[in-house]
Order: structure tokens, then sequence, then C-alpha cells
């Protein structure tokens, strides 16, 4: 990692995180930063659900600070979380809190009401999403207005949903997430005789895995070229086994089936990216900074996407990646059918791949950029 850099007004920070039910991108991506910051020198403390999911991978250098459980909002559990962290910042002041999702938004208001202590919230996904409860979009965005002092969103795309959605401009800053680098670039990986294209993730409509077995559908007429799908992933309920079994009716006669490789899910997924000549990210849904495209692009594997949420911040087109206009499994098939009888650029945009993460979705870059904001909610801190 690079040599950190030193940001003297932000020495101890508080880092927020209460949720219990996931553990996901937005946890995956705090442990590279909870690393990055004990790399910057940043005195770190982690106030999370005692006994949660979380605690796994936590770097030892981080101090923890348990929590009692208040999944379901109660303000009598709001209350009792704020007590043990005003403890924790009496013993031992912070200079900023940092509610880490925006489960934590409301905890990380009471800490600013009632210890006076500059909080961040950090907003993962879109502020209307359908999976937000109405109630919940109400309590996000009374924090928003009243409680956190900046918001930052991981994507250009979040911040534009959360001005159409009300937030207060002024306080939305965009802060990518970041990988940790590996301490030599990916070296480029020469396309074999028959292509081989990768699908990561769960099998649901969210994912767009209809458009899949479509582009596959149309791409199986548009080129001679031999290839494979190798598919890592799997249904994660009812809906989705329902939608296996549609598509399995729909297409299994079909002469192109047995090009597709079911690998359910892997346990070293950057090890399957790298395997890749090119990945599918066929999403259908506002998906606001896939954290699958920045894996792939660390290991110098381009990607064809669907163009939505902040999926165009990471992919350029012909440059890292192609784009295609969500569920439009035409225009997707032909670019693919292009690039089979041009192998050479995908090598090309491989490279330049594994060139933009390094570059720019770095996680020392997530790191500068969020104590920068540290930095301006506590300049005259000691």
């Amino acid at each position: 990692m690079p040599n950190p850099v030193t940001h003297p007004s932000c020495r101890r920070c508080l880092i927020i995180h209460t949720e219990t039910q996931y553990l996901g991108g937005a946890e995956k991506m705090l442990h590279y930063y909870l690393e990055g910051l004990v790399a910057a020198g940043v005195e770190t403390t982690l106030a999370a659900i005692a006994g949660s999911q979380v605690w796994g991978g936590v770097p030892p250098q981080v101090r923890q600070l348990p929590l009692a459980n208040a999944q379901q909002f109660s303000l009598m559990q709001l209350w009792r979380q704020a007590q043990t962290v005003a403890r924790a910042h009496r013993q031992h002041p912070f200079q900023v809190a940092h509610a880490w999702m925006a489960r934590a938004w409301e905890l990380g208001s009471l800490l600013a009401w009632r210890s006076g202590l500059p909080t961040l919230g950090t907003l993962h996904d879109h502020p209307q999403a359908p999976f937000i409860s109405p109630s919940r979009q109400k309590l996000m965005r009374a924090s928003a207005q009243w409680g956190l002092k900046k918001i930052a969103v991981v994507s250009g795309a979040v911040h534009q949903a959360c001005v159409a959605a009300g937030y207060p401009l002024h306080k939305l800053a965009v802060v990518h997430n970041g990988l940790p680098l590996p301490a030599t670039p990916a070296l480029p990986r020469t396309p074999a005789s028959a292509l081989k294209l990768g699908f990561l993730g769960a099998f649901s409509e969210r994912k767009g895995l209809h458009v899949l077995f479509e582009i596959c559908d149309r791409l199986s007429r548009l080129t001679p070229v031999p290839w494979a799908l190798h598919l890592a992933g799997g249904p994660q309920d009812d809906a989705g086994n329902q939608l296996m079994s549609r598509l399995r009716a729909r297409y299994e006669t079909a002469p192109w089936w047995p090009r597709l490789h079911w690998l359910g899910w892997v346990d070293k997924p950057l090890d399957f990216l790298a395997s890749l000549d090119c990945l599918l990210v066929t999403s259908s849904d506002f998906d606001p900074f896939p954290t699958v495209l920045l894996e792939a692009g660390l290991v110098g594997v381009p990607v064809l996407a669907s163009r939505v949420g902040g999926v165009p911040e990471i992919i350029v087109e012909n440059q890292n990646g192609w784009l295609f206009a969500a569920g439009d499994s035409e225009e997707a098939a032909r670019v693919l059918a292009g690039l089979t009888g041009h192998p050479g650029r995908l090598v090309e945009a491989g490279v330049c791949a594994s060139r933009r993460i390094r570059t720019t979705f770095n996680v020392q870059a997530m790191v500068d950029n969020y104590l920068h904001l540290y930095s301006q909610l506590a300049p005259a801190a000691g």
C-alpha cells in the first residue's frame, strides 16, 4: 500500500455500524476501509452490534465497542446505544463519528445532538430503493436534514438521487469505494479459442438473469466462434428458484445450453474472475456502485455491463469495458459477437481495467477522501 498521507486534524475517529441481518458489499468495503485507516495512522474505534458478523476480519488495531441490538427501531434501544458511545467518548474523546450505513444514521444524529460530536453518514444505496421502507426513508431524510453534518455517497448516481429526494445539497459529497491493491498489477490474459464469459452474483430478476439468458440465445445465432458461460452464484430465495425454473423450461433444449457451466457460490471470487475473458453484469435495477466491477478490474478482466446507476462511473466505454441499455439483450449480444472476432480488444480492455482500479478506485484514495471530509468537520481538533 502507498505511504500513508498525514491528516493531523483527524487522529481519532469512531465508525458506527448497526446492521445485523446482512453481510454484503458495504461490510466488505468497511473492512477494507478500516485497514486503510490503520495504515494511515488514524486511531479507530468500531461501534457495532455485539456478536454481529461484521466483527470478523476487523484489524486488531481497531478498538471494538459492542452495542446492544436495536435492529427494529426503538427509541429506548437507540438511547441505550447512545449512552454506550457517549461514555466511551467521555473516556477517550473522538473527533469525528462516521455512521457507515444508513441504519446507523439516527444513532449518529443523536450523538451529534447529545455530545456535540460531528457526524458523517455514508449512503451505499439509492435513498428511495424499494427495499427501504417508507418510514425508514423518512428517518433517513430527517437525519440528513437535522443530524448529520455531511453525507458521503458512493457514486454520482446516488448523489443525483439524493438531490431529487430532497437531501440538502450542501451536505452531499461523492466518495467512491476502493479496493486494496496487490503488489503487482494483473498480467494480461490471452483468450483461448473458446471465449470464456462469466457471471457472478445472485440469480434474481434484479440482477437481470433473464437478460443474461437472452444474450446467450442471441449470441449463439450471431457468431460461429465458440464461447462458454460460467455462472458463479445461485438463487437466494423462492423468487430466485422460481426464476431459474422458468428459464430452464424455456432454454434447456436450446443448442447452446451445454455451454453453460454451473459453479455455485465460489469461495474465491477473485480467482473466478481472473479466469474469465469477459464478465457480464446484466443488472436491471439501479446499482449504486457495483463492487464486482472493481474486483474484475483489479484482476484485469473487462466487463460488459448494463448502463444503470453508478456503473458508467467505473466502466468507460471501449476502454475498460462496454455498456448496453438495461434489458437490451440484442445490443449486448451484438457487442459480444464483435468481440469474439477480435480477442485482442479484450486483452487491451483488461489492461486498461487494471490500470483504472490502481489509479482511481484504490482504498488509499477512498481513505484520503474520507479523511478530507473528517478534517472539514473537525478542523481544529487536536
